[in-house]
């Protein structure tokens, strides 16, 4: 009786872990952002364990929510990584959702660049890419906040600084 309840207790355990959507990868650490004056304003894109986030200042709205991340390809200062999420449910909607996104970025050069957005239905094996007007691809050019500082950046539109 004692080894079958350690043995569930160890199949509950591995079946949370295989549940959690793990740490993002170093790369994506910090704020990322379209540019300098978005940095300085703390506006940009987190990437999180429980969610990728476009925040401001103190206010956060999710993009994409228990996301999964794949650390595929490193080479120097570039790298690949593949993120899955779950599709949210909508109120009167199907009750248990047979798809999931995913979204791949490549990080080159010091920037971000979302390489291929797909939405993916495991029952049926069918994929939907979007390659034109995707609000993902958009958001998601981005550059590392830490890198981008007013120093580097020089005034404004010819304008010296107060």
């Amino acid at each position: 009786m004692r080894r079958a309840r350690i043995i569930a207790l160890a199949a509950l355990c591995l079946a949370a872990a295989g549940c959690a959507g793990g740490s993002p990868p170093s790369q994506l650490a910090g704020l990322w952002s379209a540019g300098p004056a978005a940095c300085e304003a703390g506006m940009g894109v987190r990437f999180d364990s429980d969610e990728i986030a476009i925040v401001y200042d103190r206010q956060r709205q999710p993009l994409f929510e228990r996301p999964r991340y794949h650390l595929e390809e490193v080479q120097g200062q570039s790298f690949r990584v593949r993120i899955e999420y779950d599709l949210p449910h909508r109120p009167g909607g199907a009750q248990v959702a047979g798809a999931y996104g995913e979204l791949v970025l490549v990080g080159v050069d010091g920037a971000l660049y979302p390489a291929s957005h797909n939405l993916i239905d495991s029952r049926t094996g069918s994929a939907r890419i979007r390659i034109f007007n995707d609000p993902a691809i958009r958001a998601l050019s981005l550059k590392p906040c830490n890198h981008m500082t007013s120093a580097s950046t020089g005034p404004l539109r010819g304008r010296s600084a107060l």
